[in-house]
């Protein structure tokens, strides 16, 4: 039986890529998309990354969560 529920999800490709300095500007781009209130842990995790380890899994999980919701954004620093 096929699933009726399956709405389809659009994905801008042509937008441009925003860049962002620094995880505190990672944070701030987090806390403005529309579904900021589920990405408070990943925000947790990234303000809380007070050592180099600590801030290369924050920065790898930002970019992996930019990368499955397909955010057209870049941490470069």
């Amino acid at each position: 039986m096929p699933c009726t529920d399956i709405r389809p999800m659009q994905v801008d490709a042509f937008r441009p890529t925003i860049v962002l300095n620094s995880m505190d500007e990672a944070v701030g781009f987090l806390r403005t998309l529309s579904i900021a209130e589920h990405t408070e842990p990943l925000i947790d995790v990234m303000e809380a990354a007070d050592a180099p380890d600590l801030e290369r899994r924050a920065r790898l999980a930002f970019e992996t969560f930019a990368f499955a919701m397909r955010l057209p954004v870049q941490l470069v620093n």
